[in-house]
């Protein structure tokens, strides 16, 4: 699935009361030193002087003046920017490993994607999942070449002035013009939306009922969101109900999430055509980096 990899973040005790980390058996990360040596593991923590990398034999502290280069690749394939052409957003793995780069993404894992009946979005296969406690990160359709992405923000996380920056930047680095990002940045808080070129930009307030509370941004390119969508009975095998995989704060339904491990990673494996390894990932009390694994308790 994915790996990606965070500057040290505050923690949020939640997610390592949570969870047990992966280690040992997913090394993404290689270090290529100054004497020539190549070594694969996973970076726990990159401070400015220092790195903590994890190996098979176990944890090492590895001055920066002594490392060449630093790989960070996910399910052993590099990832490199890519350019999207007019109308196109980047694909859901360069959009996730972009996420790390946010001092306000404290965690971020997969979810269940919940069913969608009215709207622009409705009938659409996405991948969800959810960021920090109360957030949501959706990527539509085809999750190599979406036709729309969106963040959506419950409860105290709508609140959040510095994850609202963080979001509205994320989705303007991925935006193809000035005129574009301009539109963006200039959408009402109490719901509007723009278009600009093939991309049209919304915000949904929580006062609308399709909202379930929350407050979304999304871009999206509308000439495309009617081709992309399924009949009902396709919907309803990628989909669960809202209440299902959340609670009324935005929280996550962690013991009904947990029951549907199985039909999630057949879900993941449907939409993207990989066998998933990595459901996500958090920092813990230490700012170590910790991954998530399917199946992990």
């Amino acid at each position: 699935m994915f790996v990606i990899l965070l500057a040290a973040l505050p923690a949020h005790p939640s997610f390592a009361q949570r969870y047990k980390p992966i280690s040992g058996e997913i090394m993404p990360d290689t270090l290529e030193l100054s004497a020539g040596m190549r070594i694969n593991g996973l970076i726990l923590r990159n401070s400015a002087h220092r790195l903590l990398f994890q190996t098979r034999d176990g944890n090492r502290e590895i001055p920066k003046s002594s490392i060449r280069r630093i790989h960070d690749e996910m399910e052993g394939e590099l990832v490199f920017p890519e350019l999207a052409g007019p109308g196109r957003l980047p694909s859901w793995r360069a959009m996730i490993f972009d996420l790390r780069h946010h001092a306000a993404i404290q965690a971020l894992q997969q979810i269940p994607p919940v069913t969608i009946k009215e709207g622009y979005r409705h009938n659409m296969p996405y991948l969800s999942f959810r960021v920090n406690e109360q957030s949501a990160f959706n990527v539509y359709r085809d999750p190599d070449d979406p036709v729309a992405i969106e963040f959506g923000m419950y409860d105290q996380q709508r609140k959040n002035a510095k994850y609202h920056r963080a979001v509205r930047e994320f989705l303007a680095g991925h935006l193809q013009s000035r005129e574009q990002i301009a539109a963006l940045y200039s959408l009402a808080f109490a719901g509007e939306d723009r278009q600009v070129g093939a991309l049209a930009m919304k915000i949904t307030p929580p006062s609308q009922t399709r909202a379930h509370g929350g407050w979304w941004i999304s871009v999206y390119n509308p000439r495309r969101l009617d081709p992309a969508r399924v009949g009902d009975a396709a919907y309803a095998q990628l989909t669960r109900p809202f209440d299902f995989a959340n609670r009324g704060d935005g929280r996550l339904c962690e013991e009904n999430v947990q029951k549907e491990a199985d039909w999630l990673t057949s879900t993941l494996r449907r939409m993207t055509g990989t066998i998933p390894k990595v459901r996500g990932f958090y920092r813990d009390g230490d700012g170590v980096f910790r991954i998530i694994g399917f199946g992990s308790p």
